[in-house]
């Protein structure tokens, strides 16, 4: 049956083998990929992620879950959600999302991380959660902020991506800052 989130409007689910266009559709939109650190440049790249993330959900002890964003209604896949928790520190994890642009601007990203907040704290009883994103990329900066989590720092120029020097602005949340009200 595989793992599956719900927001208001979404439904958050495990990739598929037939989720491969869809994955090749984010990676080959330059709009989409401008800030998202992580490399797939090409169908080799994006079928090890899909194939990575389709390992990782069959998974006993999983610590990833890269999830398509899909539209209830019509089946549409919007982008790709993540929680992963960090190797080094199971009591922490990474979120984010990828929203193709037929979906900006629509309050999906807030969703879900709405979504992704509860599932870590309430479930995963995560002790942080933290997300990040590029310097330029003020819209995701805006929903991070927005989702309560607080600005922690910025990691100047430390990686080259694609065609400039990534500095990354880095947001957490601890789970005594979660309210249970955030649910709603």
């Amino acid at each position: 049956m595989g793992f599956t989130l719900e927001t208001e409007r979404l439904t958050l689910t495990d990739l598929k083998e037939d989720d491969l266009a869809n994955v090749q559709r984010i990676a080959r939109d330059r709009d989409v990929m401008r800030y998202v650190l992580i490399w797939l440049d090409n169908d080799e790249q994006v079928t090890g992620f899909l194939r990575g993330a389709l390992e990782e959900s069959q998974r006993e002890d999983r610590r990833d879950y890269i999830l398509g964003i899909r539209i209830p209604e019509t089946g549409a896949f919007a982008g790709l959600a993540f929680i992963e928790i960090d190797p080094g520190q199971t009591i922490t994890a990474e979120l984010g999302c990828i929203l193709l642009p037929a979906y900006w601007k629509a309050g999906y990203a807030s969703e879900i991380l709405r979504a992704l907040l509860a599932f870590g704290f309430q479930e995963l009883k995560l002790h942080r959660v933290y997300g990040k994103g590029d310097e330029l990329n003020t819209a995701s900066a805006h929903v991070l902020e927005k989702g309560g989590l607080t600005y922690e720092g910025t990691l100047r120029e430390h990686v080259w991506l694609r065609d400039h020097w990534r500095s990354t602005r880095y947001y957490g949340m601890l789970a005594s800052e979660y309210p249970s009200t955030r649910l709603r």
